[in-house]
């Protein structure tokens, strides 16, 4: 009964694995240059459709010329304008965060939504760029 239990059950798990559909946020790239002079030092990325349930958004900057002084911060939005959601808050951006942030969702964001990566600057001209899950 074990002999047969076993293959049965692989093959089981096997088509499950298959025939189930998965979830993974898109990755999505960005390119931000935001001065404070210019547009209020804002600057969105083009919309992420947010594929998964997870309620977390992964950042990761791969180019970039923050300085620790600069007030340059990410924010995950509904829609490219300051005035509308914002499901992370303000994230501030240094140079010993900037390669990787992990930030929870303070407001639920659905499956299918599309969401903004939007930059903001205070202080200096800054230039980013790099990658993000929504």
């Amino acid at each position: 009964m074990k002999k047969k239990l076993i293959p049965g059950l692989l093959i089981t798990a096997f088509l499950f694995s298959i025939l189930t559909p998965t979830g993974f946020a898109q990755k999505k790239s960005f390119s931000f240059n935001v001065t404070p002079s210019q547009n209020s030092g804002v600057a969105y990325s083009a919309p992420n459709p947010k594929d998964d349930t997870e309620q977390k958004g992964y950042i990761y900057t791969t180019k970039h010329n923050i300085i620790s002084s600069d007030k340059y911060y990410y924010n995950i939005r509904k829609s490219p304008s300051t005035s509308a959601t914002s499901y992370t808050g303000y994230i501030r951006v240094t140079p010993s965060n900037a390669k990787k942030i992990v930030k929870a969702y303070s407001k639920k964001a659905n499956k299918g939504q599309s969401l903004i990566l939007q930059a903001d600057t205070d202080k200096y001209s800054v230039h980013s760029e790099g990658y993000w899950y929504s």
